[in-house]
């Protein structure tokens, strides 16, 4: 699945939890006096009241946090909590990776392998109830009586805070790999947005709500929430289509599995999840291919100096492993704009990898004769991937493809280092780039 960790963490990293109140009791004693100012008549006619409850419930809500920030190290967090005891520290596995966690009293902390504090759990609650869904009504009541607008930019300020601590806990459950709590606050998220007091459409916690969903198990709701993200227009370079069908397919829905990944296709024809899942449909259920070189050849048609249209036909005979026509789809794409690396990258690829599967196929040979036929084949397809990757490479500013062509051109000329005597050092020149050394 697509990492949620990048996305959300600058939420997490930039919150620090409210100073006030200093313990629990404090903060029960709060509630307790907000929830009676607004259950007299005379004072809950004033929006002021209803601001005042939905400030206690958020700040009881934050109390068991207190004086927390994300992204701070080990150290520097025990000294903020030198009061509070470290009740047991265990290493767990979270959805992304493992932490090692201090458990106090009313929180555990969760700490990545360099010693910071990535996110938090909260395990006792200064306050029991769905507090913040308490301090959403108080404010929804708080503009019911405030027809002046006297409070307007109070209840928008919190209202934004409210939604930005839901999005923090819903992302907290899921590193803590709790999927379906996660799944829940990711859809409250998107409700907190939705409500009129905010009014905002809230595209990327509905993704999360429907992909976290699906982990859950829930697959009703990420039906639902995929087709809203679609709906939005919100596509997430095509893995909103593609997630939604591996749902529908999960599910033994093989025409909505079908029709998703068809119109997927249509908008994102480079999206691999996506080309995959029709592949996988159409050969799994006996259908024609050639359905999807009708759709590319659509495609190319509309767009023909689309390159990338040309590459991905050659990706779609690579999969089904006709190999002499996907190079010639890399060549044709290669033509169509000389600029694409991923034209030649993809051929030199093409190429490697049927070097790869004969060379596994000369290992199982025990015919001598056949064998050496094999490891012939191996290294003629291993020589025409070379032109390709250096022409790749030549055309590519990006250092990370750079290093991974070079990582192919060092083990391919070394592998051919008898058959030319350039190649020895043309493989220690690639290494060298591997290295950062040139």
């Amino acid at each position: 699945m697509k990492k949620i960790l990048i996305a959300l963490s600058l939420i997490l990293s930039l919150t620090m939890v409210s100073a006030q109140p200093k313990n629990a009791a404090d903060a029960l004693k709060a509630v307790t006096k907000a929830e009676a100012a607004a259950a007299d008549a005379k004072k809950a006619a004033k929006p002021a009241t209803w601001v005042a409850l939905a400030k206690a419930y958020i700040e009881a809500y934050d109390q068991p946090s207190r004086n927390i920030l994300t992204g701070t190290p080990q150290q520097e967090v025990k000294l903020f909590l030198k009061d509070q005891k470290i009740l047991s520290t265990t290493e767990k596995q979270g959805a992304e990776a493992t932490y090692s966690v201090d458990s106090y009293a009313d929180k555990d902390l969760y700490y990545n392998s360099d010693g910071i504090l990535e996110f938090f759990l909260v395990t006792k609650p200064a306050v029991e109830g769905d507090l913040l869904g308490k301090a959403i009504k108080a404010l929804e009541q708080a503009k019911a009586v405030d027809p002046k607008g006297s409070k307007a930019k109070d209840i928008t300020s919190m209202m934004e805070d409210i939604h930005g601590k839901l999005a923090n806990e819903a992302l907290s459950e899921y590193l803590g790999s709790n999927f379906a709590k996660a799944a829940d606050l990711f859809k409250k998220t998107t409700e907190c947005a939705s409500n009129p007091l905010l009014g905002k459409t809230d595209e990327t916690n509905t993704y999360y709500t429907a992909l976290v969903s699906n982990m859950a198990g829930n697959k009703e709701q990420a039906i639902e929430f995929y087709k809203k993200c679609l709906d939005m227009g919100h596509y997430q370079d095509g893995f909103a289509f593609a997630n939604l069908a591996e749902v529908y397919r999960s599910m033994g829905d093989k025409d909505a599995c079908k029709a998703t990944l068809e119109e997927g296709f249509v908008k994102f024809p480079e999206n691999s999840n996506i080309l995959i899942g029709l592949i996988n449909h159409y050969i799994d259920n006996q259908e024609d291919t050639g359905k999807l070189f009708d759709l590319l050849h659509s495609a190319q048609a509309i767009d023909p100096k689309n390159a990338s249209l040309f590459y991905v036909e050659g990706n779609v005979y690579k999969q089904l492993g006709d190999i002499e026509n996907a190079a010639k789809l890399y060549t044709k794409s290669a033509e169509v704009d000389p600029n694409y690396v991923y034209a030649p990258l993809g051929q030199g690829i093409l190429y490697y990898d049927r070097a790869i599967e004969l060379q596994t196929k000369a290992g199982e040979e025990l015919d001598d004769n056949k064998y050496l036929a094999l490891v012939k084949e191996m290294d003629e397809t291993l020589e025409k991937a070379i032109a390709p990757f250096e022409a790749a490479f030549a055309k590519t500013q990006d250092n990370e493809i750079k290093v991974a062509i070079a990582e192919y051109l060092k083990n391919i000329y070394f592998r051919l280092r008898d058959k030319n005597p350039e190649y020895e050092s043309l493989s220690k020149k690639y290494e060298a780039f591997v290295k950062g050394e040139n």
